[in-house]
Formats: C-alpha cells, sequence, structure tokens
C-alpha cells in the first residue's frame, strides 16, 4: 500500500514522487527502533500533504525551494515533537475532542478527494482548497474532460472502493484490502508498458529519482521562513499528533498491551528528525495502512521495519517503473484512501448524544470546507476550549433527599420519591470549588437555601437551621474558593443557619486547615458521611423540639437542574 499511496501523497504535497517513498524508508526505520507502538505503520499521510501543499506554496513558488521549506519543516516539526514527549505535555491533545478531530478530518477528506479529481477527469486546474473554490473551477473547466482518463481513472476507483469494502466484510478476502493500490498500479502500468496509452491521451508520472535518500541536513538553514513555518508546524504537529497517537492507543487496545505516550511522542519526533536529514517531508501514523497492520498479523515493530526495507528496494531498484504510472491511476487511489476519514456516522452519532459536541464536529467540518484548514481547525479547537470552559465554570449542583428506608441521598430531581427534611437543607457539588466557579455554586446554593427555606417554614413551621453540603466530588479548593465558603458561612449564619460539610478529601481538608476554615466553620460541623450529618442535625432539631420528619421532595425539585 505505501508506495503508490507514497507517490500519491507527494504529489498531493506538491513535491517530487519520489519524497512519498523517502518518507516510507528512513522514518519507518526510526521509529521501529525507538516506537512503543507494534502494528504502527509510520509513512506520509493525506491530511498532512494537503496542510503542506496548501501552505508552503503560498511562501514560494520554486520548487528546488519549496523542497527545501518542506525538509525545514520537517525539523520543526520534529522538534516540536520531541518537546512535547521529553517535557510530558502529551496530555494537552486531551483538550482536542473527538469531535474536533472527526469533523477536522471529515472536511479535510472531501478537500483531499476533490483536489484529486481533476486527475481522474483529465482536466488541468490550479490547485483549490475551499469547496467553493474548487466547485467553480471544476464546473468552468468541465468541459475540457479527457474521457480516456475519465474511464480509466473511474474504473480504477470503482476497482479500489470494492476491494476494500469486500475486505473489510469479509474476513475470508480480508487480503484483497492491502491488494488495490497494488492492483490497479499493476493494471495501470500495463495499459502503459503494453497499450501504449500514454500516446493517446492518459497522463503518466515521469520520472522518479533512484536511489537511496541524500543527506539533507545542510538544507536546515539558514530558516529565512522560520515565523511562517512555525504556524505550520504547529498545526501539522497537532493533527499528526492526534491522528498517530488515536489509532496507536486503539491497536494497543485491541492487542492487549500498553501504549507508553511520550515515548510513542518521542519516537515519532526522531522519526521525523531522521526524515528531515534524509530529504523526507513529515510523516506520522497511518489510518488505513496501520489497521492493515494489524490485520495481516504484525505483533512487533519488526513488520514496520521490515516494510521499511521493501520500500528501501523499491527505491534502488523499481522507480523507473513507476515512472509510466498513469496520473488518473494515483488521484483514485487517493479519492479512494480519503474515503475512510469522511465520519458522517459520527456526525449523526453526536447528534443523537450530545448536541454541544455535533455543533463542535460542524464547526470543525464547515470551517475546513468553506473556508481554510488551519481556521477550520482553529474554531473547532476554540469551540472545543469554550465548552470546557463552560462546563469548569458552570458546574452541576444538586439537591440530595435520602431514598426511603436507606441511608443513601440521592438528587431529588433524578429521585422524585427522595425524601427532604424539614429544617435540614442538603446539597451536592459536584466539581473543584476554585476561582472560575465559586460564585455560580454560591448563586446555586443561595437559590436552593430560598426554595428550602419556603418549603420548610411554609408547609412545615420549621425554620431552616442546616445547610449540609456533600464535599465527596470535590477534589480541590483554591484560596478564592475558601474565600467563597467563609462568605457562605456568613451568609447562611445571618440567617440562622449552619453550614455542615460532609467527608472533604484530604487535600481539601489541608487547604481549609491551612485558611482556618474549621475553626470558623466549627469543628462539630464536619462529618464523614452526609447521614451522619443528617442524624447529627435531626437530634440538635429534636432536642430543641423541632421534628425533622421526612417529606416528598417532586414539590422543591421541579425547577431544580
Amino acid at each position: 500500500m505505501v508506495v503508490p499511496q507514497g507517490i500519491s501523497y507527494a504529489n498531493l504535497a506538491g513535491l517530487p514522487s519520489v519524497y512519498g517513498l523517502y518518507g516510507a524508508f528512513i522514518p519507518c526505520i526510526t521509529y521501529a527502533l525507538v516506537g512503543s507502538s507494534r502494528q504502527l505503520a509510520v509513512g506520509p499521510v493525506a491530511v498532512t500533504s494537503l496542510l503542506i501543499g496548501s501552505n508552503l506554496k503560498e511562501l514560494v513558488p520554486i520548487q528546488e525551494r519549496y523542497n527545501h521549506l518542506a525538509i525545514q519543516l520537517a525539523l520543526l516539526v520534529a522538534t516540536l515533537y520531541t518537546a512535547v514527549g521529553v517535557f510530558r505535555l502529551g496530555f494537552v491533545t486531551n483538550f482536542l475532542s473527538h469531535s474536533v478531530i472527526g469533523g477536522f478530518t471529515s472536511g479535510a477528506a472531501i478537500t483531499i478527494g476533490l483536489s484529486q479529481v481533476k486527475y481522474i477527469l483529465g482536466i488541468s486546474i490550479p490547485r483549490m482548497d475551499r469547496l467553493q473554490d474548487q466547485a467553480r473551477v471544476y464546473i468552468n473547466n468541465f468541459h475540457n474532460l479527457k474521457w480516456q482518463e475519465f474511464i480509466m481513472g473511474s474504473t480504477f476507483l470503482v476497482l479500489l472502493v470494492s476491494m476494500k469494502e469486500i475486505g473489510k466484510r469479509s474476513k475470508r478476502f480480508a487480503w484483497l484490502r492491502p491488494l488495490g493500490p497494488l492492483t490497479v498500479c499493476i493494471i495501470g502500468l500495463c495499459t502503459v508498458y503494453i497499450g501504449h496509452v500514454d500516446t493517446k491521451g492518459i497522463k503518466i508520472l515521469g520520472s522518479i529519482k533512484k536511489g537511496l535518500p541524500k543527506p539533507t541536513v545542510g538544507w536546515w538553514g539558514p530558516m529565512d521562513k522560520f515565523t511562517d513555518l512555525i504556524p505550520i508546524a504547529l498545526v501539522v504537529m497537532v493533527v499528526d499528533l492526534l491522528e498517530s497517537t488515536s489509532i496507536a492507543r486503539a491497536l494497543a487496545n485491541k492487542n492487549k498491551y500498553e501504549l507508553v505516550p511520550n515515548q510513542e511522542i518521542v519516537g515519532l519526533g526522531l522519526a521525523n528528525f531522521a526524515g528531515a536529514a534524509f530529504n523526507c517531508y513529515t510523516t506520522t501514523g497511518s489510518f488505513s495502512r496501520s489497521a492493515v497492520n494489524n490485520e495481516s498479523g504484525a505483533k512487533t515493530g519488526l513488520a514496520c521495519f521490515i516494510t521499511a526495507w521493501v520500500v528501501g528496494f523499491v527505491l534502488i531498484f523499481l522507480t523507473p517503473v513507476f515512472e509510466k504510472l498513469p496520473m488518473c491511476t494515483l488521484g483514485a487511489i487517493v479519492v479512494s484512501s480519503v474515503t475512510g476519514l469522511l465520519e458522517y456516522e459520527q456526525a449523526i452519532y453526536l447528534f443523537k448524544v450530545n448536541k454541544l459536541d455535533f455543533l463542535v464536529w460542524m464547526a470543525s467540518f464547515l470551517g475546513v470546507l468553506f473556508i481554510s484548514i488551519e481556521i477550520g481547525l482553529g474554531i473547532a479547537i476554540g469551540l472545543a476550549l469554550l465548552i470546557v470552559i463552560y462546563e469548569s465554570a458552570f458546574p452541576h449542583t444538586a439537591q440530595l433527599g435520602r431514598i426511603p428506608g436507606s441511608s443513601v441521598y440521592r438528587n431529588v430531581k433524578q429521585y422524585p420519591n427522595a425524601q427532604l427534611f424539614p429544617g435540614i437543607l442538603i446539597c451536592r457539588i459536584d466539581a473543584p470549588v476554585y476561582f472560575a466557579n465559586i460564585q455560580w455554586i454560591k448563586d446555586r446554593l443561595r437559590a436552593y437555601e430560598e426554595r428550602h427555606r419556603e418549603w420548610s417554614s411554609d408547609r412545615h413551621g420549621v425554620k431552616l437551621e442546616y445547610a449540609v453540603l456533600d464535599f465527596s466530588p470535590v477534589t480541590h479548593l483554591d484560596a478564592t474558593g475558601i474565600h467563597g465558603l467563609e462568605q457562605l458561612i456568613e451568609q447562611f449564619a445571618n440567617n440562622g443557619t449552619q453550614l455542615v460539610i460532609c467527608n472533604p478529601s484530604v487535600k481539601v481538608v489541608k487547604s481549609m486547615e491551612t485558611a482556618g476554615l474549621p475553626d470558623m466553620l466549627g469543628r462539630d460541623y464536619i462529618f464523614v458521611t452526609v447521614h451522619d450529618a443528617v442524624t447529627f442535625c435531626s437530634r440538635q432539631l429534636a432536642e430543641r423540639g423541632v421534628s425533622a420528619l421526612a417529606a416528598e421532595a417532586t414539590d422543591v425539585s421541579a425547577s431544580d437542574d
């Protein structure tokens, strides 16, 4: 798979075809030695190739200088990769949700596919990355369609898709899936060598440099386009990292072994360093080739190592053969390869499960299609971070009631039959308490206090004397959170209510002790469980002649979140 795909992806990146083979040689060997995944297939990939092709051409139109920039970009990506791994910053990728990446890759898949349709149609049009621009140039140039290339290209595309689907759906014919690209290459080469179709309107690939890659360390400097390359390198690194780590994790889980995340990232960084030193543009783990590698029975990194040397054999002996490869063959290979990146089923699933995630998916998808790859990804990441901030600033809180006949306390909205206690308010805070959410928490507790106070006094003639806070989900309490709790203690005390805290963690207790909060609250009002606190408060009310009889929670919980 990697030979025809590598040639195709290099063409997509605007680089000489042989660069795609270089990328599946040296980086593959390096990763096999230092990477932690046993099935990951490292090499050129479609999305990275599109990112490079759509950005570097704007910086320099001269091919030789363009090649140098591609190597310098690989060096910057390698540096970023290695820094992320060495400083253990891989957790940052956790902030990029699957909906961001799903929308991005789906939009990129359509953009990549449309950019290659021109080879299947046999028309020459300028490179366009936005959907509306691509549609316009195709419509304006459709009359230039070459029927010979269209028939050959579309036939190859149907054959590739058919072999891929048969291989995916039937274990018996799983071998058809990886043979698809090689099959159409052989057929395409036969039509040229035997039928001489290159003399009848079929455009061929042309010269491919023979031999192993030469050192390109001398190309690393001077880096006069450094400020222009850094933003591109950041986007490429993030996309590559997410694509590679996601497939590596999936394969590790499937094969029941532990992936070492930071070793994995450093391994990819070193692979790109080696690539930048030997004429390779950026490489990462491939979804399709890794899946095929796994299905073929790969159990160790030796599979990647052997693949690299097979590519090396092609570089030494077989590049003249591939010079006669029809361009429509390469276009069909790319289009069929990226169809697997179009995750429309994920969009349907997100629409059913979580509308916010669906919004992020659509923002990423439409941004990539209609604006640009970088802006589309930026919009989606921005939306995802806004959702993180929203979820953090407005955490879930709940008013609790006791499940009848037990000592278990649950959300009264989730359990309408849970019992409330006149004179005792019970609440739970389901998040760390810190500067970003303390105001929201205070507002929610005041709302609970007001509703429970009215319910307790109007229906049962009992004043609200205790407010019990379940702190079991609270993992962190910062200085602003402590100050907010002090204000709550004073506020409840002014209204004749004693604040009670249950089950604070060791970390939270230390923070409270440092600030002197237990003394302000009263050490007798900190308990291990909610039930202990409610029992104590009920006993105190009983001693004052007040009965804390349980009542149905439905009426007061109707407007609860």
